[in-house]
């Protein structure tokens, strides 16, 4: 009975209580996400955890900060209006939800416009990559026809040295005496 009696008073000790009674946030959450084909975000199963059946706040405190929760970006404004996080545990969405799975943090929530320019810098990166990997495989193409060049290259020094005496046919001119007939065979004389 300690351990009951302990949770009972931590539960009186609550400023805001919700009514979901002993079914935590997460299950809720998973409840309505299968129902309804969505996420629900923070600030709504704030509201629904914090609302009663009958369209009424829980309290005043729990109303003030419903309608605080409506005037800025969810994320942001939950951390700003309830207060720092603690470290592995995001308020308002159950166990087993972990602070990298939300965006933002404590210290800085990431705005869309953040989220915008990251997402703008990721596709500028994406490009460049490609662009690189098409200037490797141009270089590769060129390293494979400079190998081609130095091969052919070294088959015609290994020709040349097995022929030394071979001379270029262009060059060679035929001797004087194979063009002058005989004295006596000209056709004149015949």
């Amino acid at each position: 009975m300690d351990i009951a009696n302990k949770n009972a008073a931590n539960r009186a000790k609550l400023v805001i209580p919700h009514i979901l009674g002993s079914k935590t946030l997460a299950r809720k959450k998973d409840e309505l996400e299968m129902i309804h084909g969505r996420e629900f975000s923070r600030a709504e199963m704030y509201q629904l955890s914090h609302k009663k059946p009958d369209g009424t706040f829980v309290n005043e405190e729990a109303r003030e900060l419903h309608e605080k929760l409506q005037e800025g970006s969810e994320n942001e404004v939950f951390m700003r209006v309830c207060g720092k996080e603690h470290p592995g545990y995001i308020r308002g969405m159950g166990l087993g939800v972990s602070p990298s799975q939300i965006v933002g943090s404590s210290s800085s929530a990431t705005s869309s416009t953040t989220s915008f320019e990251s997402n703008e810098r990721m596709e500028q990166m994406q490009a460049e990559i490609e662009s690189l990997k098409t200037q490797v495989a141009e270089i590769d193409s060129l390293k494979a026809q400079v190998t081609e060049v130095d091969v052919l290259k070294q088959q015609i020094a290994f020709l040349m040295q097995r022929t030394p005496d071979l001379e270029s046919p262009i060059n060679k001119r035929s001797s004087e005496g194979s063009h002058i007939p005989e004295r006596g065979n000209s056709p004149a004389t015949i």
